[in-house]
This record gives C-alpha cells, sequence and structure tokens, in this order.
C-alpha cells in the first residue's frame, strides 16, 4: 500500500486527511486533488466499516479521527443502514479535468449510496442482450418500407 505525504509534514498531512475525511461523512461528495483523493480513502474506508459494529469503542475511535460531532452521529446513524451486505467499496473517486491556475489533477470523492445488491440489479436489468445474426439475415435482401 502506498504511502502519500502529499509533500507536507505529518501533522499538517494528518489534520489535511482528518479534515477530507469529516468533510466527506458530512457532505458525501467532495472535490479535491488526485492525491489526497487516493489517500484518504482507505481512512475513510476504515470509518465506515467500523460504524457497522456501532459499539462504544467504535464512537471513540471514529471521534479521533472525525473532528465534528455531527460527523460521528451521522457516520453511526444513517449510513450503516444503507449499504445492506456491503463489506468494502464504499468510496468512488471519479478523476476530472486539471485545475486551471496550477493545471493540478482533480477527483470527486463520493461515498456509495446504495446497497450492492441494488447496484447488481439495477446493472443485471440494464444489460441487453445481444443477438447473433445468422448468415440467412445477412443474406437476405432488405425489403424497403415505401
Amino acid at each position: 500500500m502506498p504511502t502519500y505525504k502529499l509533500s507536507q509534514k505529518s501533522d499538517h498531512r494528518g489534520r489535511t486527511l482528518r479534515n477530507l475525511a469529516t468533510s466527506l461523512v458530512l457532505y458525501e461528495k467532495i472535490v479535491t486533488t488526485e492525491a489526497k483523493a487516493k489517500a484518504v480513502v482507505p481512512m475513510v474506508e476504515r470509518l465506515l466499516t467500523t460504524a457497522r459494529q456501532n459499539t462504544l469503542v467504535a464512537r471513540r475511535r471514529a471521534k479521533a479521527v472525525l473532528f465534528d460531532d455531527g460527523a460521528v452521529r451521522k457516520l453511526f446513524e444513517d449510513y450503516p443502514s444503507r449499504y445492506g451486505t456491503r463489506t468494502s467499496g464504499f468510496v468512488r473517486i471519479t478523476k476530472q479535468i486539471a485545475r486551471k491556475g496550477d493545471s493540478a489533477k482533480m477527483a470527486t470523492l463520493e461515498i456509495i449510496l446504495r446497497p450492492l445488491e441494488e447496484v447488481v440489479a439495477e446493472e443485471t436489468a440494464t444489460k441487453t442482450k445481444v443477438r447473433k445474426v445468422t448468415k440467412k439475415e445477412v443474406a437476405a435482401p432488405v425489403e424497403e418500407a415505401a
């Protein structure tokens, strides 16, 4: 697993990642640089997995990471009921165009809001079956509708 230093000292880097994690839990979707997005995803995934336990120890661990009590409350009350049997893959990174000022690669981080069962059911429902065309159909002349 790569470690991301983000060109910052360790204290500053830790607070930056904790701020990003808090914002992501509160707002469910944030825009940041790709490097910061890749660095914060494991932290948020661990928080969301820990939130399923809903114990005092789990709350204290989340409180040690997140800066806002509202974020901790939302993490333990709202999120576990949304996921069903999903055990991982709670956060999605979507790449965006580079920032205009300094050409930094940007990304959108978002918490996936639906259970895995709904996502799989939707994907299977939207897949279209491809029908193979036989040689007779290809060779047969197409009649013009007049």
